[in-house]
Order: C-alpha cells, then sequence, then structure tokens
C-alpha cells in the first residue's frame, strides 16, 4: 500500500468508526423510547434487556454504515482541503479520483459487508429478537403490593391492602374472579403477612382475624329467586398463590420464522414464488368452480385428438381433459326461449340468477383475497431490495461526502456533520417514502426501493464534477453581496 492509500484510509477509519457506534446508540435509544412501556415493570434481569439491545445492535449495522460513511467522507475530504492537503497533492498532479481510489475500495468492502449483515447475520439475530420481544411483551408485570390500592397482578385475583405497620399488612381484602361470576368471593382480614417458599416458586399469604363471604352456585332449580350464601369466620387463613405466571418464559422461535423481514435472499426469492403460486392456485379454483354452472363446455381440438394416442393406464387431468369455454349469445335467442313451455320458464330464469349469483359471490371472495398476495409480495420484494440499496448506499455516499467535503472545505465538527445529517436523512426519508408507497402498491417496488438511490445519484455525479474542477456550487460570498445591496447602509462621519 502506497503511502497516500495509507494515509486517506488511516484519517478515513477514526471518525468512521466514531460515528457508527454513535449511529448504533443513537438507533438503539430511539427503539427503548419505543418499547419503553413493554420493558418497564416486568422485573426483568438485566442480561436480558442487554441481550435484546444486541440483538437490536445488530439490526442497525447496515443503517449505521451509512451514515458512518456519509460523515467519515466529509470530515476526511474536508479536512484535507482545510489543511491544503487536497491542493498540495492536485499541484502535484494526482486527481481527485485517484485521491479517492484507496478509499472506493475500503468502502466497497463495507459495502459487502452491509449485504453480508442483512442477508446472513440480521435473518438470525431479528429473529431473537422477536421472540425476545414477544415474550418480553406478554410477560406480565413484577408483582408489586402497594397501600391503599387494588393489585390485580394474579390472575382472577384482586387484593388490596389498606395499611402496613413493618412487616404485618392490616386491613386486608382479597377479591376471587376464578369462577367469572364476579365478586362472588371475598376475604376480609384485619392483619396478613407475605413469605416466600423455599423454593420461591409460591407465595404464602396468612391472614389472621377476618372473614369470607361467598355467594354459592345456584341450584338445578332455576325458578327460585333464592341463592345459598356462605360465610365463615376465621382466626388463621393461609392462601397460596403460584408464581410460575410471573416467571419469564421462551416461545417457540418457529412462531415468527417465516416472516418475510427474518428471511435471507434465497428464502424471499422462494417466498415470493409460493405467493404467486397460491395466487395461481386461487385464480383456477375460481375458473374450476366457474366450470360446473355450466350446461355444455367446449373441448379443445388438441386434447380431444390425443385422447387415442395416450395409453389407458396413464392419467389425464381433467383440467387438461375439458377445457371450459362461455358459449356465444345466440342471435335467435328470443326463439329459444318461445320453445320452452311457459311453465317451466319461470324456473329457468330463477335458476340462471341463482348461478349468476353465485359465480359473482364466488369472484368477489377471491378478488377480495388478491391484495393480500399482491402486498405480500411487495413486502418480500421490498426486502430483497432493501438488502441491496444499503450496500449500494455506502458506495454512493462516498462519491456524495468526499467532493461535499473537498468543496466546503471544512473538516471539524459543525459544517460536515451538519451537511453529512442533511444528506443521510434526505436518504432515510426517501427510503421510509418510496418503501410505505410500494407496501401500499402505489408504486412498483423497484422504484419505491431504488428511490432514495435514484435522487441521490444525479447529485453525487454532480458533487463529483464540480470536485474535479475545484468549481464551487454556492457562492456563499456573492449571496451576501446580493443581500447587503438591499440593506441599508450606514452613513460615514
Amino acid at each position: 500500500m502506497k503511502k497516500l492509500d495509507k494515509l486517506l484510509v488511516i484519517s478515513f477509519l477514526p471518525p468512521l468508526i466514531i460515528w457508527f457506534l454513535v449511529a448504533v446508540f443513537i438507533f438503539n435509544m430511539q427503539f427503548l423510547w419505543k418499547y419503553v412501556d413493554d420493558i418497564v415493570g416486568k422485573g426483568l434481569e438485566v442480561y436480558i434487556i442487554l441481550e435484546l439491545l444486541f440483538y437490536q445492535a445488530l439490526a442497525m449495522v447496515p443503517q449505521a454504515l451509512v451514515f458512518g460513511v456519509v460523515i467519515a467522507s466529509v470530515m476526511t475530504m474536508g479536512n484535507l482541503s482545510e489543511h491544503y492537503e487536497l491542493a498540495s497533492m492536485k499541484s502535484a498532479g494526482i486527481s481527485l479520483m485517484r485521491i479517492l481510489r484507496p478509499l472506493f475500495f475500503f468502502v466497497l468492502l463495507l459495502g459487502g459487508a452491509s449485504y453480508f449483515f442483512s442477508n446472513v447475520i440480521i435473518p438470525v439475530t431479528a429473529l431473537q429478537f422477536k421472540t425476545r420481544l414477544y415474550d418480553i411483551r406478554k410477560q406480565r408485570p413484577a408483582l408489586d403490593l402497594q397501600v391503599g390500592q387494588f393489585n390485580n397482578d394474579f390472575r382472577n385475583m384482586t387484593i388490596y391492602i389498606g395499611g402496613k405497620n413493618g412487616n404485618q399488612l392490616e386491613n386486608m381484602r382479597i377479591y376471587d374472579h376464578s369462577e367469572q361470576r364476579g365478586n362472588s368471593s371475598q376475604t376480609n382480614a384485619h392483619f396478613g403477612q407475605l413469605s416466600l417458599s423455599k423454593d420461591k416458586r409460591y407465595l404464602l399469604l396468612e391472614l389472621e382475624d377476618g372473614k369470607r363471604f361467598e355467594e354459592m352456585q345456584q341450584g338445578l332449580d332455576k325458578k327460585t329467586s333464592f341463592y345459598p350464601f356462605m360465610r365463615m369466620n376465621f382466626k388463621s387463613y393461609r392462601s397460596v398463590f403460584d408464581l410460575s405466571e410471573f416467571d419469564f418464559s421462551e416461545t417457540d422461535k418457529d412462531l415468527f420464522k417465516n416472516h418475510y423481514s427474518l428471511l435471507n435472499s434465497k428464502q424471499l426469492l422462494n417466498g415470493i414464488d409460493s405467493i404467486l403460486s397460491k395466487r395461481a392456485r386461487r385464480l383456477q379454483e375460481l375458473q374450476r368452480n366457474t366450470d360446473n354452472f355450466f350446461y355444455f363446455r367446449k373441448m379443445g381440438g388438441s386434447t380431444v385428438d390425443s385422447l387415442g394416442k395416450r395409453p389407458d393406464k396413464q392419467y389425464i387431468p381433467f383440467t387438461h381433459l375439458a377445457q371450459a369455454q362461455p358459449l356465444a349469445g345466440s342471435k335467435n335467442w328470443k326463439s329459444i326461449v318461445e320453445q320452452t313451455p311457459k311453465m317451466d320458464r319461470h324456473a329457468i330464469y330463477q335458476r340462471a340468477q341463482s348461478f349468476a349469483r353465485n359465480i359473482k359471490t364466488q369472484a368477489q371472495n377471491i378478488n377480495r383475497g388478491l391484495p393480500h398476495y399482491e402486498e405480500d409480495v411487495a413486502e418480500h420484494e421490498n426486502e430483497l431490495h432493501k438488502k441491496i440499496i444499503f450496500a449500494l448506499a455506502c458506495v454512493l455516499f462516498l462519491f456524495v461526502g468526499a467532493p461535499m467535503g473537498a468543496i466546503i472545505k471544512k473538516g471539524g465538527f459543525g459544517w460536515p456533520i451538519f451537511v453529512a445529517f442533511v444528506f443521510f436523512m434526505t436518504f432515510f426519508v426517501l427510503h421510509l417514502t418510496g418503501e410505505r408507497l410500494a407496501k401500499k402498491l402505489v408504486w412498483p417496488c423497484w422504484a419505491g426501493s431504488w428511490l432514495p438511490i435514484l435522487v441521490l445519484l444525479p447529485l453525487a455525479i454532480l458533487l463529483s464534477r464540480a470536485a474535479l474542477r475545484d468549481a464551487q456550487l454556492i457562492s456563499f460570498s456573492s449571496i451576501w453581496n446580493s443581500i447587503k445591496r438591499f440593506l441599508p447602509q450606514k452613513k460615514k462621519a
């Protein structure tokens, strides 16, 4: 590796790594903000939350790489231009494209790594992430008994604590809803105490000096207006609550493995073929069901001729044997109807209308399901394009950020970060907009997925040409001079 190439790669790496990690951190914070209500209050172990964040961080690698590349490109070339190192290289006869060559090959490797992550790593980690998030969402909140509040953490059970004196609970009320008959069972106690069993699987509640009320189930005689009622006084009463419902349980991963966002490229292509096959079978089913309503079927000539050429033992499918086609309308339809006895005409009309309604209903039912197949195909195709788009975006942003850094001639944390952030947000908004339009079948999938590339590619060409000619896209001094003309001038003393 030549010294120039080594200098550029070494200058490019630190901002790339730093801003890549910053982007991963920001995306993780966005995730926490989005799902904080599902995580907080569940009594989860720290390692479960860290595991969830780790899976989410791996899923954000392609986006974070794009963000890191655009900032590193602007900062690297801005630094070289600000310290006149870029001008020295050009004066030595080295073109801008030659200067960018080592960065191009390096970013090309990053694009390959991005595609590898999207196609191999992310489907595996995303499955783990989705399964773990589902487990957390269905996890019941941690048991938290507060004084003066009704607690519903236990299934079919409500507990109220009136007061607390050290470890002793006072004025307790327990409502049992296990029989799904409202507050049919209630236990009141002046004092109570909570403790765990030795294996910590059960919660023991010992009550003292209380009463238990229960409305008994009505007998077989429904005519009576009397309902049995039980009241019991006790000095000591023990209730046992199973804590297994608060344990963290893992869901079978097969529940999510067929989701389009968890598939690699090969599986996505197979999924698209499978969806299209299901759609074709639904249309064939409509054709077969429609054929049953026709009394006359026109057989294809080639099919009839081939019957004698086939051995008897060979199976001939019905769909190949007879191909139903609608009969052409008769020019003398009135005479055909008139030939039918008057007493049978009404039945013929009724039967024809019934057939027409049945065909219409079946066609409408199948037609309602067709957009679902098209949306599934669009989701699979978008995910397939997405893996390629983020890989290409790494290379594209090199030719957006590097020329822009050479033009603005700033390499600090001001203009470079602002410019890079604007470019990245433009890419991200265009990506989300195009993806949404494609999934809603407003645009073709290729147009929606490739929208950010199609928009930013001309910008990359324009900036590269301007940087090659040392041209200034926007002359801020000229703009300021134009504005000063309209400002009131101070009179000289």
